[in-house]
């Protein structure tokens, strides 16, 4: 990647986690994170959702429990966290018309992102995998990006794609755990980018039938 290519991504990243840390704050004190929607039957977009979850996201926690890597194993179960308080929102998404504004809603997934991105540690030996999740958990942020957001998706995880890569190379051909669990990291961004293509290609849908988000939170 070019320096101008990979400075241009990293200002990009700085500008998504800073509106979305503005969302946190900006979220009223002691606001509950987003419930669970009674989906029954769930929205296509919804099961779509779920599939990711359970597949390609419930995949690499998987694989982080076979490294023997404590902290790697810990990060992915905040990954799939993170991934489970987005799915939470899109719940909402489906269900009520857009409001006015999302602190309060994007605020849960901001936390994971966060927490993912805290669980970083230059001093482990399994600095790599940690930096690779760590760069590319932001993609969780398309949900700010208006108009374009799938493209976003695609520029976070190249973010994280220079370690991902340092873990296939150090280990192509003597460990092919190591290899398969850098592969899962790429797969969640390639399956995410595929389902905000689908559901959510220029920017989230929201239900323009649906009732208020604060009614449906209530509830």
């Amino acid at each position: 990647m070019s320096d101008s290519k990979f400075t241009s991504l990293l200002q990009r990243l700085e500008a998504v986690t800073v509106r979305l840390e503005g969302m946190e704050k900006s979220a009223p004190a002691g606001s509950a994170p987003a419930a669970s929607a009674d989906d029954a039957p769930p929205s296509a977009m919804l099961a779509d959702y779920d599939a990711l979850l359970a597949g390609e996201v419930a995949a690499y926690v998987e694989l982080a429990g076979k490294l023997g890597a404590a902290d790697v194993e810990a990060q992915a179960k905040l990954v799939q966290q993170a991934f489970v308080a987005q799915r939470e929102m899109l719940a909402l998404v489906a269900k009520c018309k857009k409001p006015a504004e999302m602190g309060s809603i994007v605020q849960p997934t901001a936390e994971k992102i966060a927490a993912v991105q805290a669980a970083v540690d230059r001093r482990s030996a399994s600095f790599n995998h940690l930096q690779a999740m760590g760069e590319s958990i932001p993609a969780l942020g398309w949900v700010m990006v208006e108009k374009t957001p799938a493209p976003h998706v695609s520029d976070m995880w190249q973010c994280g794609e220079f370690n991902q890569q340092k873990i296939v190379m150090a280990n192509k051909g003597k460990d092919e755990t190591q290899v398969e669990f850098a592969k899962s990291i790429k797969a969640i961004y390639t399956a995410l980018e595929a389902f905000v293509k689908a559901h959510h290609r220029t920017g989230l849908e929201w239900n323009p039938k649906g009732g208020a988000v604060g009614d449906a939170k209530a509830a």
